[in-house]
């Protein structure tokens, strides 16, 4: 009954692919060049089973997620019938997505191989603000103002863990503020900033559930984590003038780096010797050695004609030669008669850390907020608007897309109320919900 059922399922999406090949050669267990019937037999006999069982074989784990699954079978089918060979392409060409979480009420999510907005992949939540996205559990992870989500890579909710603290005692609640995300180095554990509540938040996302609260100086926001992830470094939105400094194995928080601003945005170096802070309001990007707690070296942004600077964000390139910061300035302008004006510039600049030097500065519109970076460092993503104007909260916020290597804008995506956080991820697409509710594999 078990292999008629499976074979009449094989049979049936046989006739109707699902997805296109990607795991041809793996697909091929018993290697004579041929996905083929004794194949599905080899692959009937280990349905079902995951890793840490004594029958567990790792080969008809196509997907790599520790369980012969439904996903799997998915991959043998597209590959069913086909010779084996070296198909599966390399991961730097497959399909990366950059997740966006958008504050009114969404997470977007761009298929950066074309740019283009998947309306398929849309996640509907409430205040969502900062997310990271773990492609070593394959899910994605979203700190609303008062919940903190999980959802599986095809957007099925895993978890919902409450962010809410209550008012006063015997009265109402509200959302402790959940702001950024990072993860440990294994991505057993998120790490939230909770700026409503004055803490970071520790939660055990394998288990689904909160592990600690830590209370840390008011309005937590920037948050970096050490490559070892024994440190965590945050930032505050408010006149603290100081990195709070998190001891993961407490967890508790140990210390405080004196930086003399505010500070909002962090990146850690991946030899975990830098830290790189953006000095908010005094147009300076800071180097703090992590070792002696002293900043190392500074770098001045703007010009030095400029009324007002905010430096809004900062992202650190994968092998962390390139730092990137998105910058808002006013300065004084003219207008068609001569007159003097306010004027509004907003772009990033380029910072190549080995010589600490500004290598670009890009023009994008008159206003800008969050960025993302991709991982190889030739790509940022930044939010903002072209124009200052009473529309600027509906339709002129977008998405530049801005290319490094060349150091142009490449154009912009629309439909955003209001970007605040990126995080990549995903580097296969989704398996696809079935449609038929009535196939059944046993």
């Amino acid at each position: 009954m078990k292999y008629t059922a499976i074979a009449l399922s094989l049979t049936l999406l046989l006739a109707a692919p699902l997805l296109d090949a990607q795991e041809t050669k793996s697909a091929d267990f018993d290697g004579n060049g041929t996905v083929d019937f004794t194949d599905f037999l080899t692959f009937v006999q280990g349905f079902g089973k995951s890793a840490g069982q004594a029958d567990f074989n790792e080969k008809l784990d196509l997907d790599g997620n520790g369980t012969i699954d439904f996903s799997d079978f998915l991959l043998f089918v597209s590959a069913f019938g086909k010779s084996s060979g070296p198909t599966t392409p390399p991961a730097e060409s497959e399909p990366r997505f950059l997740y966006i979480s958008d504050l009114i009420g969404s997470i977007q999510v761009i298929d950066t191989s074309t740019n283009l907005l998947d309306p398929s992949r849309m996640l509907a939540v409430s205040f969502p603000r900062g997310i990271a996205f773990s492609n070593i559990n394959k899910r994605l992870y979203v700190a609303a103002t008062d919940t903190f989500h999980a959802f599986t890579a095809d957007g099925t909710p895993e978890f919902q863990l409450s962010l809410e603290m209550p008012v006063a005692p015997g009265g109402a609640f509200i959302g402790r503020g959940g702001f950024r995300v990072v993860l440990s180095p294994n991505h057993q554990f998120a790490y939230v900033t909770e700026e409503s509540g004055a803490a970071v938040e520790v939660f055990d996302v394998l288990a689904g559930q909160s592990l600690d609260i830590i209370d840390v100086p008011p309005a937590p926001s920037g948050i970096a984590i050490s490559p070892d992830g024994t440190r965590l470094y945050v930032g505050h939105g408010y006149e603290t003038n100081a990195v709070s400094v998190i001891d993961t194995g407490i967890p508790a928080l140990i210390d405080s780096i004196p930086v003399g601003q505010t500070i909002s945005r962090l990146a850690a170096s991946p030899d975990g010797q830098t830290l790189y802070l953006n000095n908010t309001r005094a147009g300076r990007i800071l180097k703090v050695n992590t070792s002696t707690k002293a900043i190392a070296d500074s770098l001045s942004v703007g010009q030095a004609n400029d009324l007002g600077i905010e430096i809004r964000d900062i992202a650190l390139s994968a092998d962390g030669t390139r730092l990137v910061a998105s910058l808002s300035r006013l300065f004084l302008g003219f207008d068609a008669l001569g007159n003097s004006v306010p004027a509004f510039w907003g772009g990033i600049v380029v910072i190549d850390t080995q010589t600490w030097e500004q290598t670009a500065e890009i023009f994008v519109g008159e206003s800008v907020a969050s960025i993302g970076l991709t991982p190889d460092g030739k790509t940022v993503y930044v939010a903002g608007v072209e124009r200052l104007d009473a529309f600027a909260t509906t339709g002129n916020l977008q998405v530049f897309i801005v290319d490094l290597e060349d150091n142009r804008t490449l154009g912009t995506i629309r439909g955003f109320s209001l970007p605040v956080a990126f995080s990549f991820g995903a580097s296969k697409p989704a398996i696809p919900r079935l449609q038929s509710p009535e196939l059944i594999i046993f």
